[in-house]
């Protein structure tokens, strides 16, 4: 065979990957330096991993305790000396930088690079998020493709080899990309959850949709718009009704609907960066309040796939007769009669009345 070993060698590099992880850097101390509880007849510990900090589970002749050992960076390499550099490229990704030319190791030295990152107008260590390995490389450079306009980035790094590490270099300084911040996505699979009927005979609908994965600046609030359609008609926009949501959430409910009529929501997200106001595209909806829903089970939007498993919170909805709604007008004389206008809504685009 070519390879005649590469079972054992497999083996061998397991199990030499298992020792690195679970045995901590540095030399246990001879058992007679061992002083105070650490020179006590007892097993404490069985492996370095039930020890604390750098301590490491050693024998003191009589028992194992944990210990703090002796050339604890023997052969371990030396952090990056210079502070790191950015390098912000045309294509958007970032270069990140370092030097360790003091390093002198025989065995190969990998570099693991961690960044941190707050969003606003301010750099903030405070508001960071936790440190996230983003890297490892023999080089000392990398180049990042996922660096978002808007945020603050902090980088570290640390070498290490088969001894182990010094740890982590001071956090960088702050770096923050030259672009601006890209409009918030246009809100994507937008749905009908939910049709519901009052006591009062109008109908209460819950639409929802999917909440962007990780857009450059958080949501601020959804706008929603919506108004009752006929036909073809083109209702104007200051006869549209509106709401805000907050932009952690992903649905609305749209209150006091006239049963059997058609509708159409239209949905936008925006976003705040400083003074500006960056919106998202408008999404449409179109749906008809005499649907009943126990018989769509699916709901299926101009913007997305039919969702299944949504949680009714209403009850459903079902169909009874058209519930016109009147309007009393202010009573008045004439004609020696006391008269009172009475108004409705048809189901064309005009608006009746009726004197009495």
């Amino acid at each position: 065979p070519l390879f005649p070993k590469k079972n054992y060698e497999c083996l061998t590099s397991c199990e030499f990957l298992k020792y690195i992880l679970s045995v901590k850097q540095g030399d246990c101390p001879a058992p007679e330096k061992a002083s105070g509880f650490a020179a006590a007849c007892v097993e404490s510990c069985e492996a370095d991993s039930e020890c604390s900090g750098v301590k490491k589970c050693c024998s003191n002749g009589c028992g194992h305790t944990c210990q703090v050992p002796k050339n604890l960076y023997k052969g371990v390499p030396l952090k990056p000396r210079k502070e790191l550099k950015f390098i912000e490229l045309q294509s958007g990704d970032l270069e990140v930088k370092w030097s360790s030319k003091f390093n002198i190791s025989i065995e190969p030295v990998i570099y693991v690079v961690q960044r941190r990152w707050n969003q606003g107008i301010h750099p903030s260590e405070d508001d960071a998020t936790i440190w996230q390995t983003v890297a490892q490389t023999t080089d000392e450079r990398v180049r990042l493709p996922d660096i978002r306009a808007s945020r603050w980035y902090q980088f570290r790094v640390a070498a290490v080899n088969v001894h182990g590490t010094r740890g982590f270099t001071a956090p960088s300084k702050h770096f923050r990309s030259s672009k601006d911040p890209s409009a918030p996505p246009a809100p994507s699979n937008i749905r009908i959850a939910n049709i519901s009927a009052s006591n009062d005979g109008s109908v209460n609908v819950m639409i929802t949709w999917d909440l962007p994965e990780e857009p450059d600046i958080p949501v601020h609030h959804y706008k929603v718009f919506w108004s009752w359609t006929y036909s073809k008609y083109v209702i104007p926009a200051k006869k549209k009704r509106r709401k805000i949501t907050n932009g952690a959430q992903n649905y609305v409910v749209l209150e006091g609907l006239q049963p059997n009529s058609n509708y159409n929501v239209e949905l936008q997200a925006v976003t705040r960066w400083g003074q500006i106001r960056l919106k998202s595209a408008k999404v449409s909806l179109h749906f008809s309040t005499t649907q009943d829903t126990r018989n769509n089970k699916e709901q299926t939007s101009s913007a997305g796939k039919p969702q299944k498993g949504l949680v009714d919170p209403y009850p459903t909805f079902q169909r009874r007769k058209t519930t016109r709604f009147l309007k009393i007008g202010t009573p008045f004389y004439q004609d020696n009669q006391l008269q009172v206008k009475v108004y409705w809504k048809k189901t064309g685009l005009s608006n009746f009345y009726f004197t009495i």
